[in-house]
């Protein structure tokens, strides 16, 4: 959960294109809809996703709060170490981290293309791809994005305010710019 003494630092959520939170075409409605009983809250309604006592809360698997620079950095860490310390993860446990367990169809059906190591999405074409087979990460709701390779040596990190949902480029095409500087 995020410290109380850092909310004055927190960027709102806010749904793109000025969409009204009960629009049935809103990324939040959208979300509910696919995950049927799975119901997440609204931005700004009592206990929504800007509400202080929900980001104050350990919520696992939907709650991360995070600058791109400390997600980088933990991806980095993860990798490469930080400040000359050894790395978060070995690399056998990377190796078992970036082998495939699980792909096809999810969410009631669809095939988003993703695929899944042990916790960490994989590189794949579609949705997001990364930088090759020891890539590693996550997204989340609104076109977040964070990864890392240790091929690379890379840590990276996508965040956003302004949720926009399936269909958002944002990340891929900074992570497109990213591969072409290294020539991945």
């Amino acid at each position: 959960g995020l410290p109380a003494g850092e909310r004055g630092q927190l960027a709102r959520l806010v749904e793109a294109e000025g969409r009204p939170a009960g629009d049935p075409r809103s990324l939040l409605m959208r979300i509910v809809t696919m995950n049927g009983a799975l119901v997440f809250p609204g931005l700004d309604e009592p206990h929504g996703f800007n509400d202080p006592e929900l980001l104050g809360t350990e919520l696992p698997g939907a709650g991360a709060v995070a600058s791109a620079s400390g997600l980088a950095a933990l991806y980095g860490a993860a990798v490469t170490g930080l400040d000359g310390g050894p790395r978060l993860l070995s690399g056998e446990t990377l190796t078992d981290a970036v082998r495939e367990v699980s792909t096809g169809p999810t969410w009631q059906g669809y095939d988003l293309g993703q695929r899944w190591g042990s916790g960490f999405l994989l590189d794949s074409e579609r949705p997001r791809p990364m930088l090759g087979a020891r890539s590693f990460g996550n997204d989340g709701a609104g076109g977040q994005f964070a990864f890392g390779d240790d091929e690379f040596g890379v840590g990276f990190a996508y965040v956003a305010n302004r949720m926009i949902g399936h269909g958002d480029d944002r990340a891929n095409r900074l992570i497109t710019a990213l591969r072409e500087s290294l020539k991945a």
